[in-house]
């Protein structure tokens, strides 16, 4: 079977090599590889009909590679899908994912890349910062080590979906993107970190609050004396989730947001 197509996404986006394929209704598998990442796009007479990276499937890893910026891709023609795992009409994710590319237009503005990394900014107004939990949890594993990818794995969600939220948090002033050169020592947060964190989360569920911080510092693995910068928004996160009542959950975060940019 003969390559028919070949190159790197810089130069001919993901949108374009499937909208080309579609309408020469070509069969075949297209092979999308990103560093040691991978994925594969099945197409039977222009309809996409299986795609694959992982453990994922379906039209959701459509998109997600389209989130791809850089890396290589080849088609290779006549290869069957192994299995049907896409029901949505090719039309219908063309259509999504050139939504999401109008969106990834605005977001490389903010983001050199989906290896960027980011830290919580101390700069700005908190007094408009209301997080949503799912931008509770991005938030929580930024730490100026972490990249767009790396938290999209960890939290097992789509690179989209964490750029998209890094890019809200950016533009509100929230997060900045760091380089390497300043990363490359280990920040401590101050006494007055805790002191607020104790007294805020107290406020909320009572007396045991200390007991519980006390206790998650250790499940970090860390020691209140010396607890890294990089992991107080993970530690105000999982504290938050003691709290059962969702508005007095949201008030808590929002009071500490303005204590980690302190």
């Amino acid at each position: 079977m003969a390559e028919v197509l070949r190159g790197n996404l810089a130069q001919l986006s993901l949108l374009d090599i499937l909208k080309m394929l579609s309408a020469g209704n070509r069969s075949g598998r297209l092979d999308i590889r990103q560093g040691a990442k991978s994925g594969e796009i099945y197409l039977q007479y222009g309809n996409l009909v299986h795609a694959v990276s992982g453990t994922h499937l379906g039209e959701q890893v459509v998109y997600t590679l389209m989130g791809w910026l850089e890396g290589d891709f080849s088609f290779t023609p006549d290869v069957e899908a192994p299995e049907q795992s896409i029901s949505v009409s090719t039309e219908q994710i063309l259509l999504e994912a050139a939504r999401q590319a109008d969106q990834w237009g605005d977001i490389k503005e903010v983001l050199s890349s989906t290896d960027a990394v980011f830290k919580i900014s101390a700069s700005g107004s908190t007094n408009t910062v209301s997080l949503k939990p799912i931008e509770w949890q991005v938030l929580a594993q930024i730490n100026g080590e972490r990249s767009v990818i790396e938290i999209a794995d960890l939290l097992d969600l789509h690179e989209f979906e964490v750029a998209k939220i890094i890019f809200g948090l950016t533009t509100a002033g929230l997060l900045y993107e760091v380089t390497d050169s300043m990363n490359a020592f280990r920040e401590i947060v101050d006494e007055s970190f805790f002191e607020q964190l104790m007294v805020n989360f107290t406020e909320v569920i009572g007396p045991i609050g200390p007991i519980i911080v006390e206790d998650e510092i250790k499940l970090l693995g860390e020691d209140r004396e010396a607890f890294p910068q990089s992991k107080a928004a993970e530690l105000v996160e999982r504290v938050s989730l003691e709290i059962s009542d969702s508005v007095k959950r949201a008030q808590f975060q929002k009071q500490m947001v303005a204590v980690l940019r302190g």
